[in-house]
């Protein structure tokens, strides 16, 4: 392509400020397989208004690429990437407070796949600084990287990206790349409308509450008012409305004209997991639930070597005889369990010769957008047959039914998907496919508006998006404007962005609001309101925990509720707050002695069993690691001091001081969080290495705050 190729050396010298610009890498030898297939999708993009810089090289690093991306940014209108073929895929460690769920011991695995993130935030991310550890052994697309404690330790996108990269790793993947980018060209000339959506929500995704359901459609309706209008159509889909809901899926996802699809599930690198085990109904059911269930069990203890163990622990704790698991091993009883499991979920293998209509599709699930694995589920629909042009899909673990759906009104306004992923700030988020995609834009585009006339739109959706741009144009100086929205907007998907924005400032403001905002009629505004409360960890917040424990309609809240508190029970200041409860529940008091067996439970999980656990010098560093690392997820406020003295201990394990301080890198949320960066700065000269770079990571972060605040 010679025009692209005069754009290139364009770019070197002079600033392109004009046209949005998008980078498509791929790698020599896709280039030569098949490039009248790349090409032909460069010129589509250069029929959408894009300068398009078209890169084949042999790639030895992803760090040349990077440094591409870099010149772009600094000298043209870097709108987005796209990675075509085998484009190297950087593991990044030491990152797990840039992900939504992912937490794992790092030392524990001696296979690097599973303790790192796959992720592309390498490339749209050029404010993070990695450090190289080295390239593969076995698979030499796959480089691992070290987030450098030099590095900003949030996520904040310069541009977004896709990856074209089928689930297969023989030849057939040119031929599946040439077919999918010929389709794409022809799909990108003329957009759907979206006006047909499918959302399917599985078993365990939101503890079975409905409440939460019902509010995940109430907050869909604010998002998208057509769908809900006479031409328009959305099939919200819950796990238990058919028991054959695997072939009912599979039938779904096949209806012409589907434009969209979100699944709202667990899942795996080769998975869906659809519905789980029914809920019997006759104890005949319950009987046959009981077998199959530890017959599974116990061909697993039987591959590991210790079935007699767990046959005994089976037959004696669930009282069952032994006749029921007599046929275990049968192979026409293993052949029929298998049959039953597979009814229940949605594997990359039963998509072969399937039609998935959707334009796009979301996977709020575990594990489906592992692209550097064979047969990735994501990738199994994107390249198959169908019009699928792009999965959203998550690389490792996720948080689930964190406001997945956060800005996806933006597709209906015509929004590139890549525009919309801008806000996924998390390392495993990742699109797959075309990056660049987009649903039929209306005639006129309000997205181009000033935020200021969209935060005036009599559509939640722009002043959704509205307050979304406000934060990121006025900071700290919106706060006024934020809690204005927030008590006045009636949409809860404004209020929630409000509150999101909020959280970021870390003010008293946001402190005192929570307090109103654990009441609000959205069922996912209380519940990320409680677990905001848990993780400030002030006293203050006890009585609305208590209320939200005993009083709240949603059990999620409740059960939220429950769980935050604990964190802050042991707190030394709570006296008066707690004999303000008990003289309030003094006609309740089983309520009173359920709080005082918490409190007690709580008092000795964080003072027997965690602080004294991790200051235990005749226990290894790993045992006393492990205890502290609870200190992640369960933010207690009473335990910062532990951790500061043993920190600060020049005389102690130099592992269990990191530890220790990477530990505190996760009270982002907690009032005190620049006093504890302040005694954090005297470890930045300390003679240790390690303690040295940790501290200087956990400063950063303590001073940045959380990557995103519905996960800090």
């Amino acid at each position: 392509m010679k025009k692209t190729l005069f754009i290139i050396c364009l770019l070197l010298t002079t600033p392109l400020l004009a046209k949005p610009l998008i980078g498509v890498f791929t790698d020599a030898l896709s280039y030569q397989k098949i490039p009248a297939a790349i090409e032909a999708y460069c010129s589509s993009l250069e029929e959408a208004g894009y300068v398009v810089s078209l890169h084949a090289e042999n790639w030895k690093n992803p760090e040349a690429i990077r440094a591409v991306l870099r010149n772009h940014a600094e000298n043209a209108n870097l709108e987005g990437a796209v990675f075509i073929g085998d484009i190297p895929i950087p593991m990044i460690r030491d990152a797990q407070h840039l992900t939504s769920a992912f937490k794992i011991d790092q030392e524990r695995f001696s296979d690097m796949t599973r303790i790192t993130v796959p992720s592309d935030r390498f490339y749209d991310d050029l404010d993070l600084v990695f450090d190289f550890i080295r390239q593969d052994d076995k698979n030499p697309l796959l480089f691992y990287y070290s987030l450098s404690e030099s590095s900003t330790q949030i996520i904040e996108k310069d541009f977004y990206s896709g990856r074209i990269f089928p689930p297969v790793h023989d030849e057939t993947k040119y031929g599946m790349m040439e077919t999918y980018l010929m389709r794409v060209v022809e799909q990108k000339r003329n957009p759907e409308v979206l006006d047909t959506v499918m959302t399917y929500t599985g078993h365990g995704y939101h503890s079975e509450s409905l409440s939460s359901w019902e509010n995940h459609t109430l907050m869909l309706r604010e998002q998208f008012p057509d769908l809900f209008l006479p031409g328009g159509q959305i099939r919200n889909i819950y796990h238990s409305m058919n028991t054959e809901m695997k072939a009912f899926i599979l039938n779904e996802i096949q209806n012409p004209g589907l434009d969209l699809v979100i699944f709202h599930a667990h899942g795996g690198t080769q998975a869906q997991y659809l519905i789980g085990y029914p809920r019997a109904r006759t104890a005949t059911q319950n009987i046959e639930e009981v077998k199959r269930f530890v017959r599974s069990k116990l061909r697993t203890a039987e591959r590991r070597g210790n079935y007699e163990e767990a046959k005994t622990y089976y037959l004696e704790n669930y009282d069952i005889p032994e006749h029921w698991i007599a046929n275990t091993f049968d192979e026409d009883v293993i052949l029929e369990d298998s049959l039953y499991a597979a009814k229940l979920d949605l594997f990359s293998s039963d998509l072969a010769g399937i039609r998935t209509e959707a334009d796009v599709i979301i996977f709020d699930q575990c594990y489906n957008g592992q692209f550097f694995k064979e047969n990735y589920i994501s990738g199994t629909y994107v390249f198959g047959e169908g019009n699928t042009v792009a999965g959203i899909a998550n690389s490792v673990n996720v948080r689930q039914d964190i406001w997945a759906n956060e800005l996806l009104e933006l597709l209906r306004f015509g929004a590139p998907i890549g525009t919309w992923h801008l806000s996924r700030n998390y390392l495993e988020s990742h699109i797959v496919g075309d990056p660049t995609f987009h649903f039929a834009k209306p005639a006129r585009t309000p997205l181009q508006a000033p935020y200021r006339r969209l935060l005036r739109s009599d559509d939640p959706g722009l002043r959704n998006y509205g307050v979304y741009l406000l934060v990121k144009d006025q900071g700290a100086r919106a706060e006024r404007q934020l809690i204005r929205i927030y008590h006045s907007d009636p949409s809860a998907n404004v209020r929630l962005q409000a509150l999101k924005s909020l959280a970021t400032l870390r003010t008293p403001a946001f402190r005192e609001i929570l307090k109103v905002s654990v009441t609000d009629p959205s069922e996912l505004i209380r519940r990320i309101s409680v677990n905001w409360m848990g993780k400030i960890g002030d006293t203050m917040y006890f009585p609305y925990l208590a209320d939200r424990m005993y009083h709240d309609i949603s059990e999620r809240v409740s059960f939220s509720a429950k769980t935050e508190i604990d964190l802050i029970l042991p707190n030394k200041d709570i006296d008066t707050y707690y004999l303000s409860f008990k003289e309030q529940m003094k006609d309740s008091p089983a309520k009173i002695s359920e709080m005082d067996r918490r409190r007690e439970r709580s008092l000795n999980w964080l003072y027997e069993d965690i602080i004294t656990g991790m200051k235990d010098t005749t226990q290894t560093a790993a045992r006393r690691i492990s205890k502290l690392r609870t200190f992640r997820n369960y933010n207690f406020p009473e335990g910062i001091p532990a951790l500061l003295e043993t920190a600060m201990n020049d005389k102690e394990d130099p592992e269990v001081r990191v530890a220790c301080i990477e530990a505190l890198g996760w009270f982002v949320m907690n009032p005190r969080y620049k006093d504890i960066a302040v005694q954090l700065r005297a470890l930045e000269h300390s003679t240790d290495q390690t303690v040295r770079a940790q501290a200087s990571k956990s400063i950063r972060r303590l001073e940045s705050g959380p990557n995103h605040p519905i996960t800090p």
